[in-house]
Parts: structure tokens; C-alpha cells; sequence
């Protein structure tokens, strides 16, 4: 019972785990940059969306936060937006993440025995992690500028 989820999760950590590594050069500060400079302020519509991205593969808001956090605290800087509000974005889109989280997902069913495929409940559970995002985002508008 443990096989699958180990292989799952052995692959989503090795992703975090090169996203995070060598300081300017990182991924992280790769997307960033190109992503902000790209976007501009339309980096505020996709910020939460990051964040729950983050947990999605990873499988935790904190390291999702790690990875993530790093790559919103630039955009915020290079489009001039508080960075706290950005940050929060962040936070609050990798906690929605976790209800998209293949990894918590299959663990769940996994210690539960269901045998149930993971996509049909990502597809249940996503609608309302988006909705989450959506209001979460508009809320923050105002703390941005």
C-alpha cells in the first residue's frame, strides 16, 4: 500500500528540491523575474494561483511557501506591490492547494483503502479551490497598492 505513494511523493519533493536551489541563478528566481517583468501587474491574478500550485506538486503549504516564497517576494518588488499583501497571496493560495494535492490525496486513499481514481476527487475539490483563490485574490486587492 505504500509503493505508489512513496514513488509520488519521492518525485513532487525532488521537484521542490531543485527549485529551490542556487540562489540568483535558482528557478525560483528565474521565474520571478521573467514571469513579473512578463505580467506585470497581472502577476497579482496567477500570485494565489502559484502558491496553490506549490502544494499541488509538493504536498505542504510550507514548502510550498519555501519554494514559492522566494519567486513572489521578487515579482512584488519588480511591479512595485507591497510585499507582505504578495506574500499572503502565497500563503493563502498554497493552503487552498492542499485540497488539489495529489499527494495528500493519495495518502488519503491510500490509509483509507478507497479505490477511488485520483483525478474524479481533483475535480471535485478543485472547483471550490479556485473559487478560494478568486475571492482571496479580489479581498487582497486592496493591501497590494
Amino acid at each position: 500500500r505504500v509503493k505508489n505513494p512513496a514513488i509520488a511523493l519521492a518525485g513532487a519533493l525532488t521537484l521542490v528540491q531543485l527549485m529551490i536551489m542556487g540562489d540568483d541563478a535558482s528557478p525560483a528566481a528565474i521565474i520571478g523575474v521573467t514571469l513579473s517583468n512578463a505580467l506585470k501587474g497581472g502577476w497579482i491574478a496567477i500570485a494565489a494561483s502559484i502558491g496553490a500550485l506549490g502544494s499541488f506538486f509538493s504536498g505542504s503549504t510550507t514548502v510550498s511557501n519555501l519554494t514559492f516564497g522566494s519567486v513572489q517576494q521578487i515579482a512584488a518588488e519588480m511591479i512595485g506591490v507591497n510585499i507582505n499583501a504578495m506574500l499572503a497571496l502565497q500563503v493563502v493560495g498554497a493552503s487552498a492547494g492542499n485540497g488539489v494535492c495529489l499527494n495528500n490525496i493519495i495518502s488519503a486513499c491510500t490509509v483509507t483503502g478507497l479505490a477511488i481514481a485520483e483525478g474524479k476527487i481533483i475535480a471535485k475539490t478543485a472547483k471550490f479551490v479556485a473559487l478560494f483563490i478568486v475571492v482571496a485574490t479580489l479581498v487582497m486587492l486592496g493591501f497590494l497598492f
